[in-house]
């Protein structure tokens, strides 16, 4: 069997489409299909342009020449085609958009009724459309997908096409996040299910999926998450050089830290400067529970330095009860997992929160 992928995304291969396209694949592979992804963004695909000398005086071949021939010839070859997408204006991309409006020369331009609805029948005999979606995008609700997914009914809807399976994937940037790799897994070992199904069984099973369907992280966690992202975008706001500071500096505990003031006053001892770089940058901890206060970590020229009190313009800002990171501090309660259950949140730069064990990882850390 062979599987030929379309990857529409701009991005290509750094995109959300190819991290799930990806596993996909390697299901399919071992289920023993053969496979073959092309990179759209790669290729010279031109608009079509409405002229039908591909019905007309070239039948079967497009008066453009560009890379578009050799992947009508694949298409024609492949036992399923996946389309995989991002989400653009609740539909395809503009790449895939070419691709797809450039289908015309395997199409007779006859108009006869197939199935339920008139259409225009394959131009050649061995053509058989079997089809994937694949998509993702940055809303958090899956009916954002309707118009995509109307799409491709009517994309397949006649006797020589069948739409096999969709994967859609409302939240789809957290596919990109390193630190919510791990706490992805589970969606990744979905999805490689998902292409071993298609192969052995030629669809997903109700199972599978159902844990395709499930939300990446709660709904109130991703708005939190999205917004304090495109905050710090939009206007990140910079750790200043100041003579003075707008707190009491934290002295360090002479034994070790038993008190949530104690670790975040210790802080500083596993400060990474080589990690930190140039990074200037205040990290707010707004702490609750039963030790309630207000602590700031300001990192600047190679330095870090906690103290007491609450930053004007903290670049990060992280809101937890005490007993939650200090349960974080001490390993017993996984960060990623914490926040992606409501436990803590924050405002500000998540690039910040996700750099956490990199920048206070030991390596480097000047002495006191």
């Amino acid at each position: 069997m062979k599987i030929l992928a379309f990857n529409g995304s701009p991005r290509g291969k750094r995109s959300n489409t190819d991290r799930i396209l990806h596993p996909f694949l390697e299901g399919a592979m071992e289920a023993g299909a053969e496979t073959e992804i092309i990179y759209l963004k790669d290729l010279e695909i031109k608009p079509c342009l409405g002229c039908f000398t591909c019905w007309t005086k070239t039948p079967g071949v497009c008066v453009q020449k560009d890379d578009m021939a050799p992947l009508l010839e694949k298409m024609r070859l492949a036992d399923i085609a996946v389309y995989a997408t991002p989400l653009y204006i609740f539909t395809v991309s503009g790449l895939m958009k070419n691709l797809m409006d450039r289908y015309l020369p395997l199409l007779d331009p006859h108009i006869v009724k197939r199935g339920e609805h008139y259409g225009h029948p394959p131009r050649y005999e061995d053509e058989n459309r079997r089809i994937v979606l694949i998509s993702n995008c940055g809303f958090p609700e899956r009916d954002n997908f309707s118009g995509l997914v109307e799409t491709f009914y009517r994309f397949t809807d006649d006797p020589d096409s069948e739409l096999m399976a969709t994967i859609l994937c409302p939240m789809g940037e957290l596919l990109g996040q390193s630190a919510l790799q791990d706490s992805l897994r589970w969606y990744y070992e979905a999805v490689r299910n998902a292409g071993n199904e298609v192969v052995e069984l030629g669809h997903i099973t109700p199972e599978t999926q159902a844990i395709l369907d499930r939300e990446i992280v709660p709904m109130e966690v991703f708005l939190s998450m999205a917004n304090a992202y495109w905050d710090s975008q939009i206007a990140a706001p910079k750790a200043k050089k100041e003579t003075v500071e707008h707190g009491r500096p934290l002295s360090l505990p002479a034994t070790a830290p038993i008190t949530l003031q104690d670790m975040i006053a210790g802080m500083p001892l596993n400060f990474n400067a080589e990690a930190a770089g140039d990074l200037q940058a205040v990290m707010q901890f707004d702490i609750g529970g039963e030790e309630p206060g207000q602590y700031y970590l300001q990192i600047a020229e190679g330095r870090c330095v906690a103290f007491e009190g609450k930053h004007p313009s903290p670049t990060l800002t992280i809101h937890a009860p005490s007993e939650v990171w200090m349960a974080i501090s001490r390993g017993e309660l996984d960060g990623t997992q914490a926040m992606m259950q409501g436990k803590y949140s924050i405002e500000g730069d998540l690039n910040l929160l996700i750099r956490f064990n990199e920048l206070f990882s030991g390596a480097g850390a000047d002495e006191r």
